[in-house]
């Protein structure tokens, strides 16, 4: 294996882990098994280009060829743009990434046992929303459970039970009354200045 090879495997390997992916969930997304994913992150086998381009993307990530007289300037902006991302952004991301890959896995596992529409839709409006600290922990509990099911029709209710959950969520957000907005001053009636 040659050092670019590998520290394309090493990004890749990264950016699973800081997403919060197993090397599961990251199979459930993509379709393949865990164990191609294993041999594909120790190097094992032979990676398809194409391959590579669909793993990058699961993982929100693009292959670009760079200039080779660009590359350093390409570099820092992408070392910046990793320090920028504060902590909660990316445990916000891979809450988010986790719960994609558990529907992922739901759909792969039970096609014909529920409508995953909806449930695919709460899932995507509740990203566009800025949630707090409870709920974040709500969606990972939610996303642990989904983790967790049974193949077969027997998920179908827990499943129902799940969706009901994050569409209540993503209702409570969005129908919020927002804080009553601070005057940036207060005139007082005993001001002697005036």
């Amino acid at each position: 294996m040659t050092y670019s090879t590998e520290s394309i495997l090493q990004t890749l390997r990264s950016a699973r882990e800081q997403s919060g992916l197993s090397q599961r969930d990251l199979s459930a997304r993509i379709g393949v098994p865990q164990s191609h994913i294993s041999k594909i992150e120790s190097g094992a086998t032979d990676l398809r280009l194409s391959s590579l381009v669909e793993l990058a993307r699961a993982l929100d990530h693009e292959l670009v060829l760079v200039p080779r007289k660009a590359l350093a300037a390409v570099e820092a902006i992408v070392s910046n743009a990793h320090a920028t991302q504060g902590g909660e952004d990316r445990r916000r991301s891979a809450t988010f990434n986790r719960a994609e890959a558990a529907l992922a896995k739901l759909r792969r596992d039970n096609p014909d046992a529920f409508d995953f529409t909806r449930l695919d839709q709460t899932l995507r409006e509740l990203a566009n929303f800025r949630l707090g600290k409870a709920d974040l922990d709500t969606l990972r509990a939610v996303t642990d459970r989904l983790m967790k099911l049974p193949d077969g029709p027997g998920a179908t209710p827990a499943i129902e039970r799940a969706s009901k959950t994050l569409r209540a969520l993503r209702n409570r957000i969005a129908h919020a009354t927002p804080e009553a907005p601070r005057p940036a001053y207060a005139l007082d009636d005993e001001d002697d200045d005036a």
